[in-house]
């Protein structure tokens, strides 16, 4: 199996509490995210577009997304596939993504990178990099 992921949803992954748009989307985050904490050896595909997260997300219309800026997202996305040393079109372990943000990521950073974001603003993700 592989899950197809844009870079920033690896950031949204770590603070997924079970909320979202609609239930459709808390489902497949929800089945997403049981599936990468059972199998952190899964195989990820960084992709700079809708990813398996996104299909059934209520904004997309006619494969446009409404909700997601395009230009703060690809920006988003860049900054953290530059972060990491990721590089859409390739395959890693979840694992190996997910301990290269636990390393580099500080609340700070996290911050800066999301502090636009709806899920930031309600206070659902801000704990998801404090050093304890």
């Amino acid at each position: 199996m592989k899950i197809s992921l844009r870079p920033h949803h690896l950031l949204c992954l770590k603070g997924y509490k079970g909320l979202n748009y609609n239930q459709t989307q808390i489902m497949e985050w929800s089945k997403v995210s049981l599936e990468l904490e059972k199998n952190s050896d899964i195989d990820i595909l960084i992709i700079d577009s809708c990813d398996d997260l996104c299909q059934k997300c209520p904004a997309i219309v006619n494969n446009k997304n409404l909700r997601c800026k395009t230009q703060s997202v690809e920006k988003l996305d860049n900054a953290i596939k530059s972060l990491i040393g990721i590089v859409a079109g390739n395959t890693y372990k979840y694992k190996e993504l997910t301990n290269k943000l636990n390393e580099i990521m500080t609340f700070d950073k996290h911050k800066n990178f999301c502090s636009n974001c709806c899920w930031w603003k309600k206070g659902l993700c801000q704990d998801s990099f404090i050093k304890k």
